[in-house]
């Protein structure tokens, strides 16, 4: 059975929705003949870790070492962008030459989130006007590895989602489709 590494902001969820969304997941996959690798599942003692966060990290990246794809929530995560580490993921995932799928609830492109759509931001500094999901590396790095970047309907505010907006069962179903497709598990 193929593995998919799930990355995404919801490991910082409180642990009701992060259960939650993760359980869902997990059966979506499964229906799939996918197998869930998430970064929850890891048992780490950081009590007595002598560097937690490296912990972390080596647990995090033997997961997407395991992976056979991954499938990322690039909802934008305190602020107009995707959550960093989750981006970091996916790039390594990418580098890899694993098969990439993404989604975000967020229905409004990125250049509309950071500069309401102008060339320049409030800075003064190019924004990239191309109307995608994302930064251009993440919208085309996924489309290179075969996957697909599935948008929800959620039009972007400043203050940010809540964590239960940060999740859209139906938009997930369509990465998985994609995920699926490029791994031969459909």
């Amino acid at each position: 059975m193929a593995s998919i590494y799930l990355a995404g902001p919801d490991v910082f969820f409180p642990e009701t929705n992060r259960n939650r969304i993760e359980a869902t997941k997990k059966a979506i996959l499964a229906e799939h003949n996918l197998e869930a690798l998430s970064p929850c599942d890891n048992d780490l003692d950081l009590a007595n870790a002598d560097h937690p966060a490296r912990l972390i990290y080596d647990a995090n990246r033997a997961l997407m070492d395991q992976a056979d794809g991954l499938i990322a929530n690039l909802t934008p995560f305190r602020g107009p962008s995707a959550d960093a580490g989750t981006i970091f993921e996916l790039g390594y995932m990418t580098a890899q030459g694993k098969p990439v799928a993404a989604y975000t609830t967020c229905a409004t492109p990125y250049n509309q989130r950071v500069s309401g759509g102008a060339e320049t931001d409030s800075n003064n500094t190019l924004v990239e006007g191309f109307g995608l999901c994302d930064n251009l590396m993440l919208d085309c790095g996924i489309e290179a590895s075969g996957g697909a970047f599935v948008s929800g309907a959620l039009e972007w505010r400043s203050e940010g989602f809540a964590p239960e907006e940060c999740f859209d069962e139906t938009i997930f179903r369509e990465a998985t489709r994609a995920i699926a497709r490029v791994l031969g598990t459909l």
